[in-house]
C-alpha cells in the first residue's frame, strides 16, 4: 500500500460533510498525490477519486488543476511565511534559531507530504515550482535574511547569509522527503 492510500482522512460529523471539512480531505489528498506522483502524474479524477467526491464536486472548490495545486502549496508554504515575518518584525532580544527550527519541524510535521512534494517536482524538473519560488520561497528568504541582518553575534558574515538560508531549508526539506527511507 502507497503511502497517501494509508493516508487518515478526517472524520466529518452531524448530517453531512462541511464545505470545509470536504474541502481540507481533497488538499490532504492532493498533496499525498502530488508527492507521490508528481503534478504531471497525478489527475483531478485520481484526487476526487481518493478524496470520495466527485471530479465536479472538486471544481465546486478550485477552478482545475493548477488551482487546486497552488492551494496545495499555499496551505503549506504560508505559515512558514508568517512566522518569518513575525520573526523579522520582532525585536532582537535571543537567538531565534531553536524557536524557528522547533516552529518548521512541528509544521511540516503536520504536512510531511509538502517536502516530498517540492522534492518529487524539482527532481522532474520543476515545471509546476518556478510560482512556488517566486510567491514563497523567495519571501521567506528574504524575511530570513532580514532577521539574520538584524541580530548581533551571527557566526555569519552578511554575505554568507543567503548561503545559510538556503541550507536551512534544504535540511527542512531533505529532513521530511527522506523520512520514509529511514522507517
Amino acid at each position: 500500500m502507497s503511502q497517501s492510500e494509508a493516508l487518515p482522512l478526517p472524520r466529518e460529523t452531524g448530517p453531512g460533510p462541511t464545505a470545509a471539512v470536504t474541502r481540507e480531505r481533497i488538499l490532504d489528498v492532493a498533496e499525498a498525490l502530488f508527492a507521490e506522483s508528481g503534478y504531471a502524474g497525478t489527475s483531478v479524477r485520481d484526487i476526487a477519486t481518493r478524496a470520495g467526491v466527485t471530479p465536479g464536486s472538486l471544481y465546486n472548490h478550485w477552478s482545475g488543476k493548477q488551482a487546486l495545486y497552488g492551494a496545495v502549496i499555499e496551505r503549506g508554504v504560508r505559515p512558514l511565511l508568517e512566522l518569518m515575518v513575525e520573526l523579522a518584525e520582532r525585536e532582537p532580544s535571543r537567538d531565534p534559531a531553536p524557536e524557528v527550527v522547533t516552529a518548521v519541524m512541528e509544521h511540516l510535521s503536520a504536512r510531511p507530504h509538502l517536502p516530498r512534494l517540492i522534492t518529487t517536482e524539482a527532481v522532474r524538473g520543476g515545471e509546476h515550482l518556478s510560482t512556488l519560488v517566486r510567491d514563497w520561497v523567495q519571501p521567506i528568504v528574504t524575511r530570513g535574511l532580514v532577521t539574520l541582518e538584524r541580530e548581533t553575534g551571527s557566526p555569519f558574515t552578511t554575505e554568507e547569509f543567503p548561503s545559510v538560508i538556503a541550507v536551512w531549508i534544504q535540511i527542512f526539506l531533505g529532513h521530511f522527503a527522506l523520512a520514509p527511507l529511514l522507517d
